[in-house]
Protein backbone atom coordinates (compact mmCIF):
# COMPACT_ATOMS: atom_id res chain seq x y z
CA UNK A 1 0.00 0.00 0.00
CA UNK A 2 1.05 3.26 -0.88
CA UNK A 3 0.80 6.54 1.02
CA UNK A 4 -1.87 7.78 -1.61
CA UNK A 5 -3.41 4.17 -0.85
CA UNK A 6 -3.41 5.25 2.75
CA UNK A 7 -4.14 8.54 2.57
CA UNK A 8 -7.46 8.16 0.17
CA UNK A 9 -8.61 5.46 3.24
CA UNK A 10 -8.15 8.08 5.62
CA UNK A 11 -9.90 10.61 3.69
CA UNK A 12 -12.98 8.16 3.41
CA UNK A 13 -13.08 7.63 7.21
CA UNK A 14 -10.62 4.24 6.99
CA UNK A 15 -10.21 2.51 10.49
CA UNK A 16 -9.51 6.09 12.70
CA UNK A 17 -13.06 7.29 14.38
CA UNK A 18 -13.20 10.53 15.82
CA UNK A 19 -14.50 10.29 19.16
CA UNK A 20 -16.36 12.90 21.38
CA UNK A 21 -14.84 12.29 25.18
CA UNK A 22 -17.48 13.93 26.52
CA UNK A 23 -20.53 11.46 25.24
CA UNK A 24 -17.78 8.81 26.15
CA UNK A 25 -17.62 9.52 29.81
CA UNK A 26 -21.74 10.80 30.00
CA UNK A 27 -22.22 7.30 28.56
CA UNK A 28 -19.94 5.10 31.22
CA UNK A 29 -21.33 7.81 33.83
CA UNK A 30 -24.99 6.57 32.85
CA UNK A 31 -24.32 3.03 32.83
CA UNK A 32 -22.56 2.94 36.29
CA UNK A 33 -25.68 4.55 37.57
CA UNK A 34 -27.79 2.09 35.74
CA UNK A 35 -26.21 -0.59 37.57
CA UNK A 36 -27.44 0.94 40.78
CA UNK A 37 -30.53 -0.27 41.94
CA UNK A 38 -31.21 2.83 44.15
CA UNK A 39 -30.47 5.02 40.91
CA UNK A 40 -32.85 3.21 39.04
CA UNK A 41 -35.50 2.86 41.84
CA UNK A 42 -35.85 6.85 41.72
CA UNK A 43 -36.69 7.34 38.28
CA UNK A 44 -39.93 6.51 36.64
CA UNK A 45 -40.96 4.55 34.36
CA UNK A 46 -41.13 5.14 30.75
CA UNK A 47 -43.27 2.79 29.56
CA UNK A 48 -44.96 -0.53 30.60
CA UNK A 49 -46.59 -3.79 29.90
CA UNK A 50 -49.82 -5.39 31.57
CA UNK A 51 -49.51 -9.51 31.29
CA UNK A 52 -52.64 -9.73 33.16
CA UNK A 53 -55.03 -12.90 31.44
CA UNK A 54 -51.68 -13.72 29.33
CA UNK A 55 -50.96 -17.34 29.85
CA UNK A 56 -47.00 -18.06 30.77
CA UNK A 57 -46.39 -18.48 26.99
CA UNK A 58 -47.67 -15.59 25.93
CA UNK A 59 -46.67 -13.22 28.81
CA UNK A 60 -42.30 -14.55 27.89
CA UNK A 61 -43.66 -13.46 24.18
CA UNK A 62 -44.98 -10.13 24.96
CA UNK A 63 -42.00 -9.54 27.27
CA UNK A 64 -38.99 -10.26 24.93
CA UNK A 65 -41.12 -7.87 22.28
CA UNK A 66 -41.69 -5.66 24.71
CA UNK A 67 -38.29 -5.67 26.24
CA UNK A 68 -36.73 -5.41 22.63
CA UNK A 69 -38.46 -2.58 21.81
CA UNK A 70 -37.55 -0.53 24.59
CA UNK A 71 -33.84 -1.25 24.54
CA UNK A 72 -34.50 -0.37 20.73
CA UNK A 73 -36.07 2.89 22.12
CA UNK A 74 -33.63 3.81 24.25
CA UNK A 75 -35.31 3.32 27.63
CA UNK A 76 -33.33 3.24 30.61
CA UNK A 77 -36.59 1.90 33.44
CA UNK A 78 -39.74 -0.14 32.00
CA UNK A 79 -42.74 -1.31 33.93
CA UNK A 80 -43.25 -4.89 34.48
CA UNK A 81 -47.53 -5.67 35.51
CA UNK A 82 -47.68 -9.19 36.41
CA UNK A 83 -50.21 -8.73 39.44
CA UNK A 84 -49.95 -10.16 42.97
CA UNK A 85 -51.16 -13.42 41.77
CA UNK A 86 -54.23 -13.63 44.99
CA UNK A 87 -55.74 -16.32 43.04
CA UNK A 88 -52.39 -18.69 43.37
CA UNK A 89 -51.88 -21.14 45.98
CA UNK A 90 -48.51 -19.22 46.50
CA UNK A 91 -47.94 -15.70 47.69
CA UNK A 92 -45.91 -14.84 44.39
CA UNK A 93 -48.32 -16.12 41.38
CA UNK A 94 -47.49 -17.88 38.50
CA UNK A 95 -46.81 -15.05 36.23
CA UNK A 96 -44.34 -13.10 39.03
CA UNK A 97 -42.39 -15.89 38.93
CA UNK A 98 -42.15 -15.91 35.31
CA UNK A 99 -41.31 -11.87 35.21
CA UNK A 100 -38.78 -12.69 38.17
CA UNK A 101 -37.00 -15.72 36.04
CA UNK A 102 -36.92 -13.93 32.64
CA UNK A 103 -35.53 -10.49 34.16
CA UNK A 104 -32.29 -13.11 35.87
CA UNK A 105 -31.78 -14.85 32.13
CA UNK A 106 -32.08 -11.39 29.99
CA UNK A 107 -29.36 -10.16 29.44
CA UNK A 108 -30.82 -6.60 28.25
CA UNK A 109 -32.20 -6.19 31.83
CA UNK A 110 -30.28 -4.78 35.03
CA UNK A 111 -31.22 -4.13 38.23
CA UNK A 112 -35.24 -4.89 39.09
CA UNK A 113 -37.46 -4.22 41.95
CA UNK A 114 -41.17 -3.89 43.37
CA UNK A 115 -43.00 -1.36 42.47
CA UNK A 116 -43.99 1.65 44.66
CA UNK A 117 -47.97 1.50 45.68
CA UNK A 118 -48.45 4.13 43.06
CA UNK A 119 -46.99 2.00 40.01
CA UNK A 120 -48.52 -1.37 41.50
CA UNK A 121 -47.04 -2.31 44.48
CA UNK A 122 -45.79 -5.97 44.63
CA UNK A 123 -48.18 -6.67 41.52
CA UNK A 124 -45.41 -4.70 39.70
CA UNK A 125 -41.61 -4.74 38.87
CA UNK A 126 -39.60 -2.37 37.32
CA UNK A 127 -36.60 -2.96 36.01
CA UNK A 128 -33.19 -1.05 34.31
CA UNK A 129 -32.84 -1.43 30.74
CA UNK A 130 -29.09 -1.97 29.70
CA UNK A 131 -27.58 0.65 27.20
Amino acid sequence: MNFGDILDKWEAGGKHKVVDKDAAQEKSAVQKNMSRASYVQKLSPQDSIDLHGMTQEEAWKALNDFVAAAKFRGLQKILIIHGKGIHSADSEGVLGKLVKNFIERDQRLGASGKADIAHGGSGATWVAVRP
